[in-house]
């Protein structure tokens, strides 16, 4: 450990990711210094230097500066947290741990925008647009974030209306990619205490990866987005009402296959498939289209010298997905689709305590009600037709599976802090939760008109594949308290120590997608899965000095009952409380100003991730089970995108032109060390460790009113996995004789010209 240290150490010496630069205002010029970076993962305004939690900020500034459009892009940057879209889902990873893919799951790190919880996975694809900052607290946080932050949380907060009249426009194009970005904020004041502000924005991308069989380029996206605030204030009373809506398409997957192991290239259904590594695909397509509203109602009342805020939120999204699982031009499973509807309506009260004396603390409730609807039909097509029997019985048939889902939690949270000294301080905080959930899950086999089979014989063969006909419901309610302290001790007025002990839980749930009943003879299935648990323990330093800032974290954290993915031997996957798993690491983050015209940012992380118990693990091609009846051991591997190092660097640097206008230049750096894309332990899905380049260089007015800029991202073209496993059925149609992998890959290297201007 004490070489770990010195290496982080030696590496934030060398400065931190430009994402890490959150200061709202810049130092004044000439002086030089750093501005501190104020943020609110404690609900008050602080300096980040004076939290004593493992948190990285980011700036509004930044994100529309590098053309940030999504959460998936500032992940990049930030180390220890990923952000992946997978074949049907999409992840939130922070310190290795993250939710799996299935419909049913709460995220592991819980998102929240404006206060307001966004715990579905789609909803990580929201735009990232005109932004005041983007917090990213790692570790449980039950007390203030509440139930389901068992891995941490990420807390988007959106630019108010000011007071000043302000019209700005921010437009770029990536050439290569054919990608326009246009952003549109006004700005109106009504009086000295009430303005309105709204935001559009626009996004279309061309795509990277050719797909030979549609002719298109891929993944093409289209984003339409609109946000309007109102903001007043009246005596002790401030409120802002909030309203978004978001329409985003997709239209393909950077998907590539790759690695045709054994007999699969030589088997005569497989031969045709292209297996390398030539930002080519062959399938049949991916067609996803999401639309988002939702509304926000803030209130805060200074009751003396306490404050009461009251927030009010509605969340709906729908999505639907047409898409393409077996990867390949051979229409298998083409034409498989799944769609959701979601409605959600949340209430938080929370009394907070003047900043000054000897005790502060924050007291408050919550209330969340939510429903939830899911369809998915898995659709064997043509192609099974060309298959000797068993498998042609299955050619123009399908799986239809419908799930629906309330549930209403119920929390009361309070925590304080006691100053003990003038150094020594002291903070205690409890969370009660109480969350009812119902499920019903119903599954029918369907035959269409080609197929000549009887229903009964097309439904046995469903259920070799461990499919069948079923119906199943059910209700529980889950009680949780998960308390929080810790200690935080001024050396000095630049150095802080602080240890910290926190319990986290996530929530129980239903398996959406589980293809049979938990009683089935033979091959169980799942329904209802329990809630997961973890103990965290932290200890850190945080230094701040006129031209320094560093922080440094050591962290501990044991999970059981983690919520598992476990191969059902056929086509899909059952969700148990499957593994247990113990994570530690150090975690850096440093700023160096350099004068008024120079900073050196950057951060770096060592995760030290181990499954203590998960021995249901999917055998990888090749290998022999371990564990009856066909299961593998993983105990102690590593988990799915948990690098054992990451980072990112950067140098800023700012410097007058003349008499009114300024030059501007960023280059940063994210790292990665090996880790796996895939859920199997297989060699075969393994990333490469990389380094990615980005710059930026840019002249514009020295008062902001007009910039020009170059951005550029992926500089070095690196070839990223992001995700990846063995191509669907190539083990089973090749008789377990071959197999090959399908991935997707991160954007290759790309330019954009922006300009932006302000009135």
């Amino acid at each position: 450990m004490k070489k770990i240290l010195a290496a982080l150490l030696a590496g934030t010496a060398l400065g931190c990711p430009q994402l890490a630069l959150a200061q709202d205002a810049e130092a004044p010029a000439g002086e030089g210094g750093l501005e501190e970076i104020v943020v609110t993962a404690q609900k008050r305004s602080e300096g980040i230097s004076r939290v004593p939690i493992s948190i990285a900020a980011v700036s509004g500034e930044k994100l529309a500066a590098m053309g940030t459009a999504n959460m998936e892009q500032v992940a990049s940057s930030v180390p220890n947290l990923r952000i992946t879209q997978t074949g049907i889902a999409n992840r939130i990873s922070i310190r290795g741990i993250s939710s799996g893919d299935n419909k049913g799951f709460e995220q592991s790190a819980a998102m929240f925008i404006d206060g307001i919880y966004y715990g579905r996975d789609q909803l990580i694809r929201m735009p990232i647009v005109d932004v005041q900052r983007i917090e990213v607290l790692r570790g449980p946080q039950p007390t203030l974030f509440g139930k389901n932050a068992i891995a941490g949380a990420i807390s988007v907060v959106n630019r108010e209306p000011g007071g000043n009249t302000e019209v700005q426009g921010i437009a770029s194009y990536e050439f290569e990619h054919r990608e326009t970005q246009l952003t549109g904020v006004v700005n109106v004041p009504f009086s000295d205490n009430a303005g309105m502000r709204v935001v559009g924005y626009y996004r279309k991308l061309g795509g990277y990866m050719f797909n030979s069989t549609l002719n298109r380029d891929e993944p093409q996206n289209t984003t339409y987005f609109f946000r309007g605030t109102l903001k007043a204030e009246s005596g002790p009373i401030a409120a802002s009402l909030k309203m978004e809506y978001a329409d985003f398409k997709t239209l393909g997957q950077a998907r590539e296959n790759f690695t045709a192991r054994g007999a699969y290239s030589t088997n005569p259904f497989f031969s045709s498939v292209d297996t390398n590594l030539d930002w080519r695909s062959q399938n049949n397509g991916f067609d996803s289209r999401t639309k988002v509203f939702n509304t926000t109602l803030g209130v805060k009342i200074e009751a003396g010298e306490h404050s009461i805020d009251l927030t009010s939120g509605y969340v709906h999204y729908s999505a639907k997905e047409l898409l393409d699982v077996d990867y390949i031009q051979h229409n298998i499973l083409d034409a498989t689709n799944q769609a959701e509807s979601y409605d959600q309506l949340s209430q938080e009260i929370r009394l907070t305590s003047p900043d000054n004396g000897k005790f502060k603390y924050i007291v408050g409730g919550y209330f969340q009600s939510s429903r939830l609807s899911a369809e998915d039909y898995v659709i064997f097509g043509s192609f099974m037709n060309s298959l000797p029997m068993p498998f042609r019985v299955l050619a123009d048939t399908r799986s239809e599976r419908q799930f629906k889902q309330t549930s209403e939690l119920w929390s009361a949270f309070a925590q304080g802090t006691l100053s003990l000294t003038e150094q020594l301080r002291v903070t205690a905080g409890v969370r009660f939760n109480s969350e009812s959930k119902t499920g019903d899950r119903n599954l029918v086999i369907v035959k269409g008109p080609t197929n000549i089979f009887p229903i009964a014989n097309v439904r046995a063969v469903w259920s070799a594949l461990r499919v069948v006909d079923h119906s199943i419901s059910g209700s529980f309610t889950e009680n949780s308290t998960t308390p929080m302290a810790n200690i935080q001790f001024d050396v000095t007025p630049e150095l802080m120590l602080y240890g910290s002990y926190a319990r986290g839980v996530k929530a129980g749930g239903f398996d959406i997608r589980s293809n049979a009943l938990p009683t089935t003879p033979g091959f169980p299935g799942a329904f209802q899965f329990r809630p997961e648990k973890a103990d965290n323990f932290e200890g850190g330093l945080k230094y701040r000095s006129r031209n320094v800032q560093l922080a440094l974290s050591y962290y501990r954290t044991k999970y059981k009952d983690l919520q598992t993915n476990v191969f059902d031997g056929g086509i899909g996957f059952n969700v148990n409380n499957a593994s247990a798993a113990k994570v530690q690491g150090v975690e850096a983050e440093a700023r160096v100003g350099i004068g008024s015209s120079l900073q050196l940012s950057g951060s770096l992380a060592y995760l030290d991730f181990k499954y203590t118990d998960w021995r249901q693990g999917q055998c990888p091609f090749g290998f022999t089970p371990n564990v009856a009846p066909n299961f593998c051991d993983y105990t102690g591997a590593s988990a799915t995108f948990a690098p054992k190092w990451s980072g990112s660097a950067a140098i800023d640097f700012n410097q007058p032109v003349g008499d009114n206008m300024k030059f501007t230049a960023n280059v940063n750096v994210d790292y990665s060390s090996r880790y796996r894309a895939g859920n199997v332990l297989d060699t075969f899905t393994e990333q490469a460790p990389y380094a990615k380049l980005g710059a930026r260089i840019a002249v514009g007015a020295d008062d902001g009113q007009w910039e020009i800029a170059l951005v550029g991202r992926n500089l070095t073209n690196q070839r990223i996995l992001l995700t990846g496993g063995q191509l669907p059925l190539s083990t089973t149609l090749t008789g377990n004789t071959g197999v090959a992998y399908t991935g997707i890959f991160d954007r290759t290297r790309n330019i954009a010209l922006q300009v932006q201007g302000r009135f």
